[in-house]
């Protein structure tokens, strides 16, 4: 069961239409895509194939196929083996990930500019530190920092070097997929054992709307052959080409991820995969692209519910982040809302931590914080039980009209239950003031000196690292300065 108090936004009939339209979208319009040899192992699988046109239909009884492949169960691996996620989540709560393809920083001391690698390793380090943050997501390095035509590989290099947790990779060239995916191996001990412990999973995404680029259908193609778990992502804005309504926006980014998942399904069967609308806006007045209005939010709970409900499939979106440049008010009104209701629509994964800037920036303090209001999020959404010994029965019964609950030993064993979260203040103003009247910054800053302070590195062995350094090195040769 997903987490007791949740919050559905599609009735059990609004589902069934969803899922009719997504359905009839795949079997009478179909997709456009450009990938020669995956159109022809789809055609051979069973879709309805037009190479001179570029597109792939798919008839009802494929899609029925194709879902039937899907595994109910399975593992996203980590490096180190306590971090391995599994899928569904055991107590029906979720996991989150940082943010994807940010570029810029906004480091401890609010000086803001692009990512560089030393950063990067910065940036994984402080993930393994947090508790609530359950993998990671490849920012975009400077190209100054690292060869602007391998940026994802010299990016992942270093998240292999340093990272606990699972990773989750976006190619930026579809040349670049074969040696993201032999670091992967490397790190592993070999493709076989990559299959068998998936450490990476890639994002592949559509051209909205309802079109794939080579690029994306490489990387896809690649996972199949090697058994390296996809989440299929759709990343339309509404308004500019995608429906301007939550409803439609909806509906047309989760055609998008089945899309996707099919194709997975019936290139290689049984492949993990977890459904990932990442939904935008088109601001109407100033058109630029937002990632926080509330209907924007309407949307992801609406695409969330038809996976998880509808089809039973894993899914993921933003379940944080703001339009926010700075960690301000804004911030934290837009990102506690979108991580209160996308847990609560019963999505398994929430993207996004530590973001800024629709995407754009990752800010360590921001993680710190996000981390603090994903603790909070999983109290919430596991509810109340409601039982003789949660109600305090028997000391409320045996008042006698005198008695303080501060000495009762029913509030000495559950008073540990309430969360402290150490960004929130607890505390009185005098001691406050005694303190040095810090604000949730400056308990972010201080939660990140001590983790800088007490950081125990992860040893990793010198054949893998040579390894690694090897790949990166061929990767540079074959694709730098062409």
């Amino acid at each position: 069961m997903k987490g007791k108090l949740n919050a559905k936004i599609l009735s059990p009939d609004e589902i069934v239409v969803m899922k009719e339209k997504l359905e009839t979208l795949l079997s009478a319009k179909g997709v456009k895509l450009d990938h020669p040899k995956a159109m022809e192992m789809l055609e051979a699988a069973g879709a309805q194939v037009d190479s001179a046109a570029g597109t792939v239909k798919f008839p009802k009884p494929v899609i029925d196929k194709a879902l039937k492949s899907i595994p109910e169960k399975f593992t996203l691996a980590a490096p180190d083996p306590q971090y391995d996620l599994v899928f569904p989540h055991p107590q029906g709560s979720f996991y989150t990930r940082t943010c994807t393809g940010g570029m810029n920083y906004l480091n401890e001391n609010a000086e803001y500019h692009n990512i560089t690698i030393e950063e990067v390793a910065a940036w994984t380090k402080l993930i393994n530190s947090l508790d609530n943050i359950d993998f990671c997501a490849l920012p975009s390095t400077s190209g100054k920092s690292v060869p602007g035509e391998a940026i994802d590989i010299h990016t992942l290099r270093t998240m292999l070097e340093h990272s606990k947790k699972h990773i989750w990779v976006q190619p930026y060239e579809a040349e670049n997929v074969k040696y993201l995916i032999e670091l992967a191996a490397a790190r592993a001990g070999g493709k076989e054992q990559l299959k068998k412990r998936p450490i990476i999973s890639f994002i592949t995404c559509s051209v909205p709307p309802l079109q794939f680029k080579y690029m994306d259908m490489e990387a896809l193609y690649q996972c199949c052959l090697n058994g390296v778990p996809i989440q299929p992502c759709s990343l339309p804005a509404a308004g500019a080409n995608a429906p301007v309504t939550p409803q439609g926006i909806a509906l047309l980014a989760s055609t998008e991820v089945m899309a996707q998942i099919i194709m997975a399904e019936l290139l290689a069967p049984g492949l993990p995969v977890i459904a990932t609308p990442l939904l935008f806006a088109m601001d109407m007045l100033t058109t630029y692209t937002l990632q926080s209005p509330i209907e924007t939010t309407m949307g992801r709970m609406a695409a969330m519910q038809l996976f998880e409900e509808g089809y039973n499939i894993r899914a993921h979106s933003y379940g944080t982040g703001t339009d926010s440049f700075l960690i301000d008010g804004q911030s934290m009104v837009e990102r506690t809302s979108l991580t209160h209701m996308l847990a609560l629509s019963g999505a398994s994964v929430l993207g996004g931590a530590g973001q800024l800037e629709v995407a754009k920036t990752i800010s360590p303090l921001q993680l710190i914080i996000d981390d603090d209001i994903f603790s909070m999020t999983k109290k919430l959404l596991g509810g109340l039980a409601v039982n003789d010994d949660m109600l305090a029965w028997n000391e409320i019964m045996g008042l006698s009209g005198n008695e303080s609950f501060v000495d009762m030993d029913h509030t000495f064993e559950h008073f540990r239950d309430s969360l402290r979260l150490p960004t929130f203040n607890r505390d009185s103003r005098p001691n406050w003031l005694k303190a040095g009247k810090k604000d949730m910054l400056d308990r972010a800053k201080d939660v990140y000196r001590h983790i800088k302070d007490n950081y125990q590195p992860i040893t990793v062995a010198g054949d893998v690292l040579s390894n690694l350094d090897q790949i990166t090195k061929q990767a540079d040769a074959k694709l730098v300065g062409k």
